[in-house]
């Protein structure tokens, strides 16, 4: 069961990952920022937020299909490490050192705050109805 939901999982995260980074990525090209990579590290970004919300909201009990099914399989493809990866070689051999330095760096540490701010907000109980 938990190859069926990671495939389910990872098949939508891919394709929302595609859809977010080319949209964001379209709406780029007419800035200064069409070099860099905006859309990929949009969908990095709100990955790494969106893992630090799931795991801060079932922190102690959740059901089974969740890890595989939004971890593993959603948030697993809906971000993408290889792709931040060639992005920054990219711009390192198109003479842009300074944009891949400031997407490691923007990406680790935006990222990293991602995760905490999604755990913080993940773990705040939601109000009961009356």
């Amino acid at each position: 069961m938990n190859l069926l939901l990671i495939f389910l999982g990872g098949g939508l995260g891919a394709v929302s990952r595609w859809g977010l980074s080319t949209g964001i990525q379209s709406l780029a090209e007419k800035t200064a920022l069409h070099r860099f990579p905006l859309g990929i590290f949009a969908c990095n970004i709100l990955g790494c937020f969106l893992i630090g919300c799931v795991f801060g909201y079932f922190v102690q009990k959740h059901p089974a299909w969740v890890f595989p099914l939004l971890v593993t399989g959603f948030l697993g493809g809906f971000t993408t490490f290889s792709t931040f990866g060639r992005d920054t070689l990219e711009a390192f051999q198109d003479g842009f050192p300074g944009m891949a330095l400031a997407n490691v760096l923007l990406s680790v540490v935006a990222g990293v705050l991602a995760v905490w701010a999604g755990l913080k907000l993940g773990a705040v109980p939601l109000a009961s109805a009356p």
